[in-house]
């Protein structure tokens, strides 16, 4: 299996830094997200890898030329959104290929939803997680101006997507040069868009600068399949 790393993205999140580096290139424990992610994809066995970027691309380029000279490197010529993005990519994919973004570390084992992919026969395999989110106030459910039930706090639990992805080469080489992110891309493949519930993966997400100062803490030695 072939994998594709998202790399295009402005990182406004962690600005002022990605005002002089690509967020692919923000370190964690010495490491920059980037070289996280190529890890984590051999260790899972994937050995042919491409990074597609567009924001200070040049560095990112030179720097995967130095550190990962076996890892393919596909120029942009716009942002695209998180789907439209493959099309630069879209000529080196074949099969089925994994497709993540760089600012996720994890220790998921790939053969699972790959396994669940091929079972489901999908064009495209969402990784998702549960996630319990909880309100500050206290829920009112009025009918009527009338008071019909009071929730104090409530919780709610959602699937969402990791950022991790299964999707056939079959629909990627049909993406053209235009804006499409992966929601967008998600709802017309349906009904044949699979979803992996990771129970007992790790995801640390790296969105915000505070994120970033977090994830120094990690043992990301541990962080394996």
């Amino acid at each position: 299996m072939k994998a594709v790393i998202l790399a295009a993205g402005l990182g406004t999140r962690l600005r002022p830094l990605t005002f002089f580096i690509p967020k692919p290139l923000a370190f964690i424990n010495s490491k920059p997200l980037i070289s996280h992610v190529i890890e984590w994809l051999r260790l899972n066995g994937v050995r042919e890898i491409a990074v597609v970027g567009f924001y200070m691309q040049d560095l990112l380029e030179r720097f995967l030329s130095e550190r990962h000279p076996d890892v393919v490197f596909f120029k942009s010529r716009k942002l695209l959104g998180t789907a439209g993005q493959l099309y630069y990519a879209k000529e080196w994919v074949d099969g089925d290929v994994a497709v993540v973004n760089t600012d996720v570390l994890t220790n998921l084992d790939l053969k699972y939803p790959l396994e669940l992919h091929k079972r489901e026969s999908a064009l495209l395999t969402i990784v998702g997680q549960r996630y319990k989110a909880s309100l500050r106030f206290g829920v009112l459910e009025v009918e009527n101006a009338v008071l019909r039930a009071w929730r104090e706090k409530p919780s709610f639990e959602y699937i969402t997507s990791t950022g991790i992805y299964i999707i056939s080469a079959e629909v990627v080489k049909k993406l053209g040069e235009e804006f499409l992110d992966m929601n967008t891309f998600a709802a017309s493949l349906m009904p044949r868009v699979a979803v992996y519930i990771a129970r007992e993966a790790y995801f640390y997400d790296v969105g915000t600068l505070e994120d970033l100062q977090r994830g120094t803490a990690l043992e990301t030695r541990g962080l394996k399949p």
